[in-house]
């Protein structure tokens, strides 16, 4: 696993190691202050020292803080082992060692602002003094150098030398979503629209989605097709928010080409009186007679009504098997199976978790069924795991445990199946204070078993980065949105990543970003926004592939 980001390059420039003026002791209970400027990921520094003849530093303890030595910790460790180089570069007139200290394998977001570097508790074998090499700043070359230095028992000094190495910080947010010649908005919703939560596609390239307007206000379905060089916006389907069903989840397409999904309504058998409704899944499919007007209304089956019994309530996650069995989840714990008939449709309750309750749930191309535990494994992390049918049952086989570290993450979720029978997902890896960074990870079948990979997102911080959506497509290609959450702002970037691992790092362009599934086709990848355009009522965009 690697942070996925630019190239790094010197952030801030102190000036050179000096070795002639003076030094000031980094340990014996010494700390040594000096601030900086930055708008990035701090990932390493040098600084220079003064060592006795003959010492090489093994460890030196090192933060980054808001003021000398305290205030707000961005981070904060003890440099050793690989993550610490110690190279000679000459003696000084004193008798002095001048040495350049590295300190690498840091992933520090610090923001925009001035911070300070601190050094202290500096090791070297034979236990003599280390000291930090003062140059007063002459020759730095970043804005805002020289340094203003502190040492704790004295308090301000004259600066010292060191770099900082980072990433780029994140642009300012944009004052709204807006096109470009690479992103697209295809639709701008309307107030009668209702605000969007995500898009599929069929075959055709139509794209479908639902949204909170409508006739009744409970939700609308609606198709956007390509026309020309234009998109044509079409309502189908207006929910009236009784017993038939209101505040429908996003749809996807059947092999019939029908769209399916999960709304309220249904039985008022649930709840804790009684008066509740259950849920129920619903198919949306074009009248069956030829239309005279242009647009007309298409028609909802109900397919299932829940009882909230052994059937459970409050149905999600809906896929369908390449038999035309569609399978979801009920009551968070129960996985159930709807299969046609010339009569309806009859449900089935598969399999009911009593451990960890599944929050993703996938159809295979191989007749099992795959998903995701938010928490829960060997570890608590979370997993990944098979539902496999066997005698009158099924059987469930954990394929991976998450372990919450920088290789895998935790909180596994929003699972697809490739057409090579790879799975794709994303976790999050937690470092503190509600700070960390979302994961994309792979499991793919080898020999008999499963091997796993996975790779991060750098974040910028304080705060966190975190994908609200992911999508593969058949040949394994993944695309995500990816939201930098900052002193309670919000945007984002896409992302397109064709391998795990691999080199396909592209950015589009900068977006507000939206949970609700993506839908891609041979040449574009589609979202929706949930605010900005022409209405301010949320966008239809798409980037091409």
């Amino acid at each position: 696993m690697r942070p996925v980001s630019p190239q790094d390059q010197v952030i801030y420039e102190n000036g050179p190691i000096n070795g002639t003026t003076d030094a000031w002791t980094i340990n014996f209970g010494y700390v040594v202050s000096d601030n900086l400027t930055a708008n990035s990921t701090v990932t390493s520094f040098d600084f220079g020292a003064w060592e006795f003849p003959g010492d090489v530093l093994t460890s030196v303890d090192w933060s980054i803080t808001s003021d000398p030595n305290g205030g707000t910790v961005y981070g904060s460790g003890t440099a050793s082992g690989n993550n610490l180089t110690d190279q000679f570069i000459s003696s000084s007139q004193f008798g002095f060692d001048i040495d350049k200290i590295s300190v690498s394998g840091l992933n520090v977001s610090t923001g925009s602002g001035t911070f300070y570097l601190n050094l202290q508790n500096a090791v070297v074998p034979t236990g003599n003094p280390v000291f930090w090499d003062e140059n007063s700043g002459i020759g730095c070359n970043s804005p805002g150098c020289p340094s203003q230095a502190y040492e704790s028992s004295v308090g301000t000094i004259p600066s010292e030398a060191f770099d900082v190495v980072g990433g780029p910080g994140p642009p300012p947010p944009p004052p709204c979503f807006q096109a470009d010649g690479i992103l697209q908005i295809i639709h701008d919703f309307t107030s009668s629209d209702g605000g969007p939560a995500g898009v599929t596609v069929d075959k055709a390239g139509n794209l479908y989605g639902v949204s909170g307007g409508g006739d009744y206000g409970a939700g609308m379905a609606y198709r956007v097709a390509p026309r020309g060089g234009d998109w044509l916006f079409t309502p189908l389907y207006s929910f009236l928010g009784d017993d038939s069903g209101g505040g429908p989840s996003p749809v996807i397409v059947g092999p019939d080409g029908a769209l399916y999904g999960t709304a309220t309504g249904g039985l008022k058998t649930c709840g804790q009186n009684g008066n509740s409704y259950c849920g129920l899944v619903f198919r949306l499919r074009p009248p069956p007679f030829a239309c005279a007007a242009i647009f007309c209304d298409w028609k909802e089956d109900v397919l299932y009504r829940f009882t909230g019994t052994t059937d459970g309530s409050g149905p999600g996650g809906l896929s369908f098997d390449s038999a035309g069995n569609l399978y979801g989840l009920a009551s968070g714990v129960i996985v159930f199976k709807l299969t046609p008939s010339p009569g309806g449709w009859t449900e089935q309750s598969l399999y009911t978790f009593t451990d960890w309750p599944p929050n993703s749930l996938v159809a295979g191309n191989d007749g099992n069924l795959y998903g995701t535990t938010y928490t829960g494994g060997e570890s608590g992390y979370g997993t990944i795991f098979q539902l496999v049918p066997s005698g009158g049952g099924w059987t469930r086989n954990i394929l991976y445990n998450f372990q919450g570290t920088q290789n895998d993450g935790s909180a596994p979720g929003n699972l697809h199946q490739d057409s090579f029978g790879n799975l794709h997902g994303t976790s999050y890896y937690y470092i503190d204070c509600g700070d960390g960074y979302s994961m994309v990870f792979q499991l793919s079948p080898s020999n008999g078993g499963w091997l796993f990979g996975a790779f991060g997102l750098n974040h910028y911080g304080p705060n966190y980065t975190w994908i609200n959506e992911f999508t593969a497509d058949a040949a394994g290609n993944t695309y995500f949105p990816f939201s930098h959450y900052h002193l309670e702002q919000q945007w984002g970037l896409i992302y397109d990543w064709s391998e795990i691992g691999g080199s396909g790092w592209f950015t589009f362009d900068w977006f507000v970003p939206r949970y609700g599934p993506l839908a891609v086709d041979s040449s574009h990848l589609y979202g929706t926004t949930p605010d900005c355009g022409k209405y301010s009522r949320g966008t239809l965009w798409s980037v091409p592939r």
